[in-house]
C-alpha cells in the first residue's frame, strides 16, 4: 500500500513540514541541546532493536538507559563500514520494521565498493524538507520558483532511491513537483545544458564537476537561457577559483551543501557564508587520536544521524571526512554548530614525505585549474595512482570529440604537473599520461602507501 494513504504517516509529514523546517531558527542553543538529548535517547533505544547495534552495545555492557543525552555519546562504540557489511541485510534493520516499507540504497562506491543501507519513506520526505530549509535561507520557493536538480540517479544511489523509487513513485509529479527538473549527473554535459536551457530555472543544484562543465559550455555560447539566481554545489569540495568561475559565468550566487549518503544532509552555507551543521538532524564529532579537536583544527568526523527508521547511523566512522569545526556563532539567526573548513576524505588522500597528506580539497584545486585556467572540459575521466612517496601517475581520458578545442593534451599535462609540484614539491615525479579508458567502478584515487604505518603531521 502507498505509504501516503496512511493517515498517521500523513499527519507526521504535515507536522514535520510545519514545525521542522524552520526549527534551527526557532530554537535557541539551550532548546536545541534539549532536543538533541531527546533524539539521541530515542534513536539509541531504536538501535537496540537492530541486531548490529544490539550486539555491539551488549558486548560493551551498554543499555539504552545509560544514554541520557548527547554528553553520553562517547559511551557508545564506533560503527564501521565493515560492521554494516557483516550484518547486511537482516542485521542492519529492526525486526519491528516491515522491510517491505524500506528502500535499499547504497553509497557511490568512490573507493571501489558500495555500502548498502535501508531508509524509510519518512526519511525520504524529510530529506526533501531539509532541502526546502536550505532554499528558504535564500528566499527560494520550492512551489513557485523553477528548480533544476542534477543528482546521481544511478540505480543504487540515494538519488534514485529517494527521488524515483521514493518521492516520485508515491507522490504525483504533476501535482507537487511540476516546477522541478530532475537531471542525471552521469549524462553528457552537452545533453544536460540543452535540457536546462529549455527549462530556464531560477535555481540549479548539482555536482561541482558537472557545474564546471556547464559553465564552460555557457561561456562558449550554449545555454543562453540558463540564468539562475542561485547555484548550490554538492558532492565535492568547492574551491574558491571554481566558485568564482561559476559566479562570473552564470552571474549567480553560489553556495555549498554538504552531506553523505549514510547521514543525509550535514551542513550548508547561509547567506553570510558560514557553514551551518544541521544540528537537529545530525550530531558530528571531530576527533584526533580520540580527542575532540580545537576550533579550526582538522579532525576526523564521526557522525550520528538523529532520525529515521531504516539503518541507524550512530557514531559512524566511515564517512572518512577531515573537517575543522568552528566554535563561534554566526549572527544569521541559525542555531547549532559551525564548520570552518571541509578538507575531504582521508581514505582518498595521497601521502608524501615529512608526514604530509594531500586531501581531496587540494587535489580538486589542482585539477580544477583545467577548467578555470585552460577553460576546457576535454578531460572526461581521471585516475590518480600513487606508487610511492616520490612517484605519482595521473591517467586521463581525453574527449576526442573536442579536438577542435585549441587546448592541447600537453597543456593539460603541464598544468597538472605544475599544480602538484606547487603542493608537494618538485622532488616528487608526476607522470601524466593519456589513456583510452578508465574503469569507473574502481577507485579514482589509489595509493600504495601503507596508511596504517604513515603518521600524518600536516594536511597540505
Amino acid at each position: 500500500m502507498n505509504t501516503l494513504y496512511n493517515p498517521l504517516f500523513v499527519s507526521k509529514m504535515l507536522k514535520s513540514y510545519i514545525f521542522d523546517i524552520n526549527r534551527l531558527k526557532n530554537l535557541n542553543e539551550e532548546e536545541l541541546r534539549k532536543f538533541q538529548d531527546k533524539k539521541i535517547r530515542k534513536i539509541v533505544k531504536f538501535a537496540y532493536t537492530v541486531p548490529l547495534y544490539h550486539n555491539k552495545y551488549k558486548n560493551d555492557d551498554i543499555r539504552p538507559r545509560d544514554i541520557s543525552g548527547i554528553n553520553d555519546i562517547k559511551k557508545l562504540p564506533v560503527i564501521t563500514k565493515e560492521d554494516i557489511r557483516n550484518y547486511y541485510p537482516k542485521g542492519i534493520i529492526s525486526p519491528k520494521i516491515n522491510k517491505n516499507n524500506l528502500i535499499e540504497i547504497s553509497t557511490s562506491g568512490t573507493t571501489g565498493k558500495t555500502l548498502p543501507l535501508y531508509c524509510d519513506m519518512l526519511d525520504m520526505i524529510l530529506w526533501f524538507f531539509w532541502y526546502i530549509r536550505i532554499l528558504r535561507e535564500y528566499n527560494i520557493s520550492w512551489r513557485k520558483n523553477k528548480l533544476t536538480i542534477i543528482g546521481d540517479f544511478a540505480n543504487h544511489t540515494i538519488g534514485s532511491g529517494f527521488v524515483y523509487r521514493g518521492l516520485l513513485a508515491n507522490i504525483p509529479n504533476n501535482l507537487f513537483f511540476k516546477n522541478i527538473q530532475w537531471l542525471n549527473t552521469n549524462d553528457k554535459p552537452e545533453d544536460i545544458v540543452k535540457e536546462i536551457n529549455t527549462f530556464k530555472p531560477d535555481f540549479i543544484g548539482g555536482y561541482v564537476g558537472m557545474l564546471g562543465h556547464l559553465a564552460l559550455l555557457k561561456e562558449k555560447g550554449y545555454g543562453k537561457n540558463i540564468n539562475p539566481k542561485y547555484i548550490a554545489t554538492i558532492g565535492s569540495v568547492l574551491t574558491n577559483p571554481l566558485r568564482n568561475l561559476l559566479e562570473n559565468i552564470f552571474d549567480a550566487n553560489v553556495f555549498e551543501v554538504y552531506g553523505a549518503t549514510e547521514s543525509g544532509t550535514i551542513a550548508f552555507q547561509c547567506k553570510k557564508g558560514s557553514y551551518h551543521i544541521m544540528s537537529d538532524l545530525v550530531y558530528p564529532e571531530f576527533l584526533k587520536e580520540g580527542e575532540t579537536v580545537k576550533s579550526k583544527e582538522p579532525g576526523k568526523m564521526i557522525i550520528t544521524k538523529l532520525y529515521g527508521l531504516g539503518t541507524p547511523i550512530i557514531r559512524y566512522s566511515a564517512v572518512n571526512d577531515i573537517v575543522a569545526p568552528l566554535y563561534e556563532k554566526c549572527d544569521c539567526g541559525i542555531s547549532g554548530l559551525l564548520i570552518d573548513r571541509i578538507y575531504g576524505r582521508d581514505d582518498l588522500a595521497l601521502f608524501f614525505s615529512n608526514g604530509r597528506a594531500l586531501l581531496p580539497s587540494s587535489i580538486s584545486d589542482i585539477h580544477g585549474r583545467i577548467l578555470y585556467e585552460l577553460k576546457t572540459n576535454k578531460v572526461k575521466h581521471t585516475r590518480i595512482i600513487q606508487k610511492d612517496l616520490k612517484n605519482l601517475e595521473i591517467q586521463l581520458v581525453i574527449d576526442k570529440k573536442l579536438d577542435k578545442d585549441k587546448v592541447s593534451p600537453e597543456e593539460i599535462f603541464s598544468i597538472l604537473v605544475d599544480g602538484y609540484h606547487e603542493k608537494v614539491g618538485k622532488d616528487v615525479n608526476i607522470d601524466v599520461k593519456q589513456v583510452k579508458k578508465i574503469n569507473r567502478n574502481e577507485p579514482h584515487i589509489q595509493t600504495k602507501i601503507d596508511k596504517s604505518s604513515f603518521k600524518i603531521i600536516k594536511y597540505v
